[in-house]
């Protein structure tokens, strides 16, 4: 596939900008990876490997999952900062908003989303993803719930329950559900289930916990959660590292 339907230049292609999404060196050390059994799904489930896009890609995480699986790998976000802490791959990567992708008609075939189709003008982006998708081309949401820790048993549950619970925005409850009310008009993949797990410091844990939304959004207003929380996480952590462990949720439709 020659043409792939890619843009003639990787350069910037829409300015736009939201100062929750400027942390990308944060979430390109902090964030989770994601298991290498879920881009084998991915890639089992497709009909063609030429093309792939993830969109909402932050620093690339997902993108980078991709590469072995499809000759080309695009990754596509709003934020400027994100995309250039992305390490070097071979993912080309476009600032883009998901309603006005900057792609051939019928030149996808698969548009990943990883934890960020709960951001997106949902309508807009469907019809985004009818146009640009290949006939039998497959869109994958992915997202994974609160995480737990070995040994520590709701700690993490009660502080994204509690604390944080007046900064979390509408969508979260999307996110943490695995975006149970997505709905396209293509036959549904059912994913066969996974988890993330990692085995993380109480460093680790703070790093990640502050990449969250709600605690970027408390800080807007001088509110500093994490600040009263972390002792206490760190006391019952202890110096050694402990398993985590996030559930893996993917919805998922092969377009006709």
């Amino acid at each position: 596939m020659a043409d792939c339907g890619l843009p003639t230049s990787m350069t910037t292609v829409f300015s736009v900008t939201e100062s929750l999404f400027q942390r990308g060196s944060q979430y390109q050390q902090f964030r989770p990876t994601y298991p290498p059994s879920l881009f084998q799904w991915l890639s089992n489930q497709s009909a063609g490997h030429q093309l792939a896009l993830d969109l909402g890609c932050g620093s690339g995480q997902a993108s980078r999952g991709l590469e072995p699986w499809f000759r080309q790998v695009l990754g596509a976000d709003i934020s400027h900062e994100q995309l250039l802490a992305a390490p070097a791959s071979r993912s080309h990567y476009l600032l883009s908003m998901a309603n006005r992708l900057p792609l051939a008609d019928a030149s996808l075939d698969l548009i990943t989303v990883a934890q960020a189709y709960h951001w997106f003008d949902q309508a807009a982006f469907h019809a985004e993803a009818q146009r640009t998708l290949c006939p039998g081309g497959m869109l994958a949401l992915i997202s994974y719930g609160v995480c737990e820790v070995t040994g520590l048993g709701s700690m993490i549950q009660d502080f994204h329950d509690g604390p944080l619970a007046p900064w979390w925005p509408p969508e979260r409850a999307q996110v943490v559900a695995g975006y149970p009310d997505a709905d396209l008009p293509w036959p549904a993949l059912t994913y066969p289930g996974d988890r993330i797990t990692l085995d993380w410091s109480a460093t680790d844990m703070l790093g990640y916990l502050d990449t969250w939304s709600a605690l970027v959004q408390a800080a807007r207003t001088g509110e500093h959660p994490l600040d009263d929380f972390a002792p206490t996480l760190r006391q019952a952590w202890g110096d050694g590292l402990r398993t985590v462990h996030w559930p893996l949720r993917v919805r998922a439709w092969r377009k006709q």
